[in-house]
């Protein structure tokens, strides 16, 4: 399947152009224990240049580049990078924290400051690529003539407001800089249903400009169906869906050509043994190693990780610095059926697609006869969460079984005994970081 995002390390020279705004984080970062330390390259591009076809593919590849470290992490900065993926996957059942850095440790038991500097990374790394996404668009609005790059960086803003949606509290801002330059144009604060609203709104744009590109108008119909899910419109969020074929994938790319590029999901487990695939986390987290699952390779259990004192159990999904990591498939539109049908109770249908889909690679068949209600769907968010391990989908699944189909947060959040000492915190979200607090409107977590 093609993919299209290319994470090039030359565009960091006119970040400056679009994402003014994103100053307001960088006192914080660099005086946190984990902060990037970079190197400003000189000017390789002109303002002037960017009013051109070249300058708008350049504008867009900063913006992809921008969404991989938000997403993945990288091999960059004092311990590397922390991506959205590794920590909402601590914040969930997916990792158990096996490093030594404080604020990691938060989101492996939840207890989360709104000062804590790897979270305040991802939030602003987020903010980055949907500011360089939306100068993008406007750029190639005044350029004209380019509908594809204007469909494809519309759905990476409404991814942006998703992932928000999914993984931080009520209350995220959404600022701006116009494109011809000005004064910021600072947010008000939205709440988690706002957001997802919002997200079905870009992605709307997004298949309207999309075409044929059935590449582009496919990522724009898995997006809005995902912002559906999240709004508790499950019926639509299938309908959405239907047409996206088995084999369709969006991937993020990743490449050794450069630390900034590296996938840090990689580095930060493999290379750093800081992540350790959990297996029962928290008495809820599902048995991610006991089930010898393809689709959650590991090795390990021999070793201990970083700290010294957890036994580590390496994840095997992402196997170097250069592997990709989905953004949007096929498989998930057939996942969101699936759990269209077990909302409607259609026992024969959700079987009859997982055992589609797991047929695929060879896996025996579900028997999910005399399921019903809530046990049958338990059953298919489980098999949900094998298939999009590790790919930023779990802690905003954890929390539509909460918000939307009104489960207790104690029978599916990790719970109880923290394995390192204390208990789990009884919060779900990333605060919003008091970096945000230069922004007039700021009121923390609605």
């Amino acid at each position: 399947m093609k993919n299209l995002i290319k994470n090039k390390n030359q565009i960091r020279s006119f970040r400056w152009l679009a994402f003014a705004s994103l100053t307001l984080f960088l006192t914080l970062w660099t005086i946190s224990c984990d902060s990037m330390v970079e190197v400003i390259d000189p000017d390789i591009v002109t303002p002037e240049s960017l009013n051109s076809e070249a300058g708008i593919q350049t504008l867009k590849a900063g913006s992809l580049g921008d969404l991989s470290v938000a997403m993945s992490g990288s091999a960059a900065g004092h311990g590397a990078t922390t991506g959205l993926i590794v920590m909402s996957g601590l914040m969930s059942d997916e990792y158990d924290y096996s490093g030594t850095f404080p604020t990691r440790r938060e989101a492996d038991t939840r207890i989360l400051q709104n000062t804590n500097g790897s979270m305040n990374r991802i939030y602003g790394n987020l903010h980055k690529a949907r500011a360089g996404a939306e100068a993008t668009i406007d750029r190639a609005v005044e350029f004209g003539g380019a509908l594809e790059v204007e469909s494809e960086m519309q759905s990476i803003v409404g991814f942006s407001y998703v992932l928000f949606a999914e993984t931080f509290c009520g209350g995220v801002p959404f600022s701006k800089v116009p494109a011809g330059g000005g004064d910021i144009e600072y947010g008000m604060p939205l709440t988690t249903t706002e957001m997802f609203n919002t997200a079905v709104t870009w992605f709307d744009q997004a298949k309207a400009n999309a075409g044929s590109n059935s590449t582009l108008a496919n990522l724009a119909k898995v997006g809005k169906a995902r912002a559906l899910l999240g709004l508790g419109q499950i019926d639509a969020a299938a309908n959405e869906v239907a047409s996206i074929p088995n084999d369709f994938e969006y991937n993020i790319e990743h490449s050794s050509n450069s630390r900034r590029q590296e996938n840090g999901i990689y580095i930060m487990s493999t290379v750093r043994r800081q992540f350790s695939i959990a297996d029962g986390k928290g008495g809820n987290g599902l048995m991610y190693r006991s089930a010898n699952d393809p689709r959650t390779p590991w090795d390990g259990g021999v070793n201990f990780g970083q700290d010294d004192i957890t036994l580590y159990y390496n994840q095997l999904k992402y196997t170097s610095s250069s592997s990709s990591v989905i953004l949007a498939s096929g498989v998930e539109a057939r996942l969101i059926e699936a759990e269209a049908a077990a909302n409607n109770n259609n026992v024969s249908e959700v079987e009859s697609i997982h055992n589609t889909l797991r047929a695929t690679i060879g896996l025996p068949d579900l028997d999910f006869t005399g399921l019903t209600g809530e046990s049958l769907r338990m059953a298919h968010f489980k098999e949900r969460a094998f298939w999009l391990y590790s790919t930023g989908h779990r802690q905003g699944d954890l929390r539509r079984l909460v918000e939307v189909y009104n489960m207790a947060p104690s029978d599916v959040f990790p719970w109880g005994t923290y394995f390192k000492g204390g208990d789990y915190s009884s919060n779900l979200t990333f605060p919003v970081p008091v970096s945000e607090a230069n922004n007039p409107n700021y009121v923390e977590c609605i």
